[in-house]
């Protein structure tokens, strides 16, 4: 009927995306920490390394919940068509889910090796001789932890630029659509990816700072991975807020009923979700506690502050939180906004 909204991606499609940005945040950030510190910086790598593989998981299973027909979700894995950005999506994220569970592997500690749990097949199995073969082969040798724990760098390498994509993937694939002038922002993108990168550092700091800093970690320890992450947080709130602009001023300079997008979060019905919770609780609180937290260190030059585990859980969990919301606002104002007849 005219005049009539149908909402047909719901709160499921939002988590999607919010827990894809997560995982692809957090194996960037655990990587880039990698190559500033491979030994410093240690704890952040392997806190990203362990969390990058699983919310995308969730989220995966919630889209394929959301579909209409979700047993037919596997052809999207065995078909390549180039000019289908869902298609390339799903293959992109084929291989970032390859790459994250082989990081994974890589930084679980040296007694979890596969090889051994391989190996110790019941005996009454090596009449088979393929089984012998298995067992004595000088190429699985090869795939002992040992010896696999140097693969490390190269397997962050790659999966750097992947994770990136991820990022992006989600605003390119909302952006397509032409008749949704909420979507069809070119700020969209890159306003994801930040919030991708900015998520999966605050799932490292909840890990890392808050939860396994209270009693988990030596005091130079959480110092240590403090700093880094509140600098690297501190950074990332600033390209927020800058992309947040711009993606504001990009809904009045799109096409077609670009009004009618602006003004559902410029005094419509999303005003409060979006300047409320997902900048104000999301960007700017967090904002000003990385600001005291990094004053002391940058401007007076003096040690940082003790760690405060109050201060990093309410940055991460309002980041978090305002993440979630911020996808939430542009999946349903999306689908309210439309171009109209010319």
């Amino acid at each position: 009927m005219e005049g009539t909204t149908f909402i047909f991606w719901n709160w499921t499609v939002a988590v999607y995306l919010f827990v894809a940005g997560v995982s692809a945040g957090a194996f960037a950030i655990s990587a880039l920490a990698y190559f500033l510190g491979e030994e410093k910086y240690q704890e952040i790598t392997r806190i990203g390394a362990y969390i990058a593989p699983f919310p995308l998981m969730l989220g995966l299973l919630f889209l394929i919940y959301d579909l209409e027909r979700p047993n037919l979700f596997w052809k999207l894995m065995v078909t390549l068509q180039p000019h289908s950005i869902m298609s390339l999506g799903a293959w992109l994220l084929l291989l970032f889910s390859v790459l994250s569970f082989v990081y994974f592997y890589l930084w679980l500690p040296d007694r979890v090796d596969i090889v051994e749990w391989l190996r110790k097949t019941p005996e009454s199995l090596d009449k088979w001789a393929i089984v012998r073969w298995f067992k004595t082969s000088p190429f699985l040798e090869k795939l002992h932890r040992k010896n696999l724990n140097r693969l490390r760098g190269w397997v962050g390498m790659a999966g750097i630029p992947v994770s990136l994509l991820v990022g992006i993937y989600t605003g390119v694939l909302l952006g397509a659509l032409v008749a949704r002038p909420f979507w069809n922002n070119p700020m969209l993108p890159m306003l994801f990816l930040v919030s991708a990168l900015k998520t999966g550092t605050a799932s490292i700091c909840l890990v890392g700072c808050v939860i396994k800093g209270i009693g988990g970690m030596s005091r130079q320890q959480i110092e240590t991975n403090k700093f880094i992450i509140h600098s690297i947080d501190f950074f990332l709130m600033i390209l927020s807020i800058i992309a947040l602009i711009l993606f504001v001023f990009g809904l009045y300079a799109s096409p077609g009923s670009s009004a009618e997008a602006a003004g559902l979060i410029m005094g419509g019905e999303f005003t409060f979700l979006f300047w409320g919770l997902a900048v104000v609780v999301g960007v700017l609180l967090p904002l000003a506690l990385e600001v005291y937290e990094l004053i002391p260190h940058f401007i007076s030059r003096v040690t940082m502050r003790a760690h405060n585990p109050w201060i990093s859980g309410v940055v991460t969990v309002s980041v978090l939180a305002g993440g979630f919301v911020l996808r939430y606002v542009v999946v349903y104002a999306g689908q309210v906004a439309k171009i109209g007849p010319m």
